[in-house]
């Protein structure tokens, strides 16, 4: 009985660690004051399956400004914002898909 406890308290306690650490970049933009804390929340949802993806975010939300040119390139309208996040959205399902492949799951 203390084994399934000990195992249900460390799956939880795990879980609970890997979402507060998952959504670390989305802090970090929300404490600082990011011009684009919102459209980094959004895609912070999607780095739960990238972590290519959260370091980016997390250099992003660091930075504290939305200046750079590669960055205006991507998200300076609200138009190329969405057109950002579908982009990532399909990049991780390719990802996954290319993993099920690889795997032979498909």
């Amino acid at each position: 009985m203390v084994a399934n406890a000990t195992a249900v308290w460390l799956i939880v306690s795990g879980f609970v660690f890997l979402c507060v650490f998952n959504f670390l970049p989305a802090a970090v933009a929300y404490v600082n004051g990011h011009p684009d804390k919102h459209l980094l929340a959004v895609l912070n949802i999607v780095s739960l399956f990238s972590f290519a993806l959260w370091i980016a975010l997390m250099a992003w939300a660091a930075t504290g400004s939305n200046d750079h040119p590669l960055i205006q390139r991507f998200v300076g309208t609200p138009q190329k914002r969405k057109r950002l996040v579908a982009s990532v959205v399909v990049l991780v399902l390719a990802g996954f898909a290319g993993t099920a492949m690889s795997l032979d799951l498909i």
